[in-house]
């Protein structure tokens, strides 16, 4: 049974535009999950992974990199994915998670925010396909889906 609510790492969520392991769990997911969120961050993180694709390791060309980025906005403009923006917060806690232990800038923000989204939430599934942020996001008592 997929998770009702989710909250999709980039990492994940590359999988729902680019067919590789794990596309599967994620389209299971698009398909079953009543709420699928991602980070304001998330955005910028995706489409610059994305241009690294094209432009520096040419793994896919300018047609692929325009119809992958205008599939992603139309899910987010169709209500498909909810964008939660990255606050004050957020920030603080990001910080709190690197005082114990490392992790880098954009992880560290992706577990702050979906931890605060937890109370509001409740049972919210961190989808994930990074071995270490799943790692860290379960040593936070987060329930981790993993995605390849």
């Amino acid at each position: 049974m997929e998770p009702l609510c989710c909250f999709i790492d980039t990492s994940a969520l590359f999988k729902r535009y680019i067919q590789e392991s794990g596309s599967d769990i994620i389209d299971d997911i698009f398909e079953n999950a009543r709420m699928i969120i991602i980070s304001s961050l998330t955005v910028v993180e995706f489409v610059s992974n994305l241009k690294r694709l094209a432009e520096i390791d040419k793994l896919i060309d300018s047609d692929t990199y325009d119809a992958v980025k205008s599939e992603f906005f139309r899910d987010i403009a169709d209500g498909r994915i909810k964008l939660e923006p990255v606050s004050s917060l957020n920030i603080v806690n990001s910080v709190n998670l690197i005082d114990k232990k490392y992790t880098t800038p954009i992880d560290s923000l992706q577990l702050a925010v979906v931890s605060g989204l937890k109370g509001e939430y409740g049972n919210i599934s961190f989808i994930c396909s990074d071995k270490k942020l799943c790692g860290l996001a379960e040593n936070e008592g987060i329930n981790v889906v993993k995605a390849g």
